[in-house]
C-alpha cells in the first residue's frame, strides 16, 4: 500500500508539473472495468485521468494515470498520451485516445492501450466522454478489454 502512495504522489508530481506549462486547464478522468477477453465475467476495477495539453482544439497530448486492479493485484499506470478528436457533428464526437506507459505495482511492467469512442458536449467547457479498447500488458503477454464512462473539463 505503501508503494501505492509513493506512485500515486510521483504522478500528481508530474501531472502538476506538465500542467504549468499548458495554455488552457484541460483534463479527463473516467471509471470502468477491465478485463481479459477470455474472462469477461471478473470485474476488474479501471480508472484513468489524463492532463492535457491542447495543441489545437481536436489534437491534445498528455499524460495519465490512475488505478488498475488486474485479478486483485493493484497497479498504478503512468502513461504518454495522444487523443484526437474527429470532427463529424457538434455536439458529439468521435475520439481516439492511444496510451504508452509503465503500470507501477506487484507485477510492474510496460503497457498500451487504445481507445475510441464518443465525446459528448455537455456545455461550452465540459463533456461526458465514453470509450472502449484493448490493453496489452507486456510482462503477461495478454490483452484486456477495457469499458470507461466519465468527464472532460476544457477551461
Amino acid at each position: 500500500m505503501r508503494n501505492f502512495f509513493k506512485a500515486l504522489f510521483f504522478a500528481v508530481c508530474l501531472m502538476g508539473v506538465s500542467s504549468a506549462w499548458a495554455r488552457p486547464f484541460t483534463m479527463d478522468l473516467q471509471g470502468g472495468v477491465v478485463n481479459h477477453v477470455s474472462e469477461m465475467s471478473k470485474f476488474n476495477l479501471n480508472v484513468f485521468g489524463h492532463w492535457w495539453y491542447p495543441i489545437d482544439q481536436m489534437f491534445f497530448v498528455g499524460i495519465g494515470s490512475g488505478y488498475q486492479e488486474i485479478d486483485n493485484v493493484s497497479l498504478v499506470p503512468v502513461s504518454a498520451s495522444f487523443w484526437m478528436r474527429v470532427p463529424v457533428g457538434t455536439a458529439v464526437m468521435p475520439v481516439a485516445i492511444c496510451d504508452w506507459g509503465y503500470l507501477i505495482g506487484k507485477n510492474h511492467q510496460m503497457f498500451w492501450r487504445a481507445a475510441a469512442g464518443a465525446d459528448i458536449k455537455s456545455g461550452d467547457h465540459s463533456s461526458i466522454m465514453a470509450t472502449a479498447g484493448y490493453q496489452f500488458l507486456d510482462h503477461f503477454g495478454k490483452g484486456y478489454v477495457f469499458i470507461q464512462a466519465g468527464v472532460l473539463v476544457e477551461i
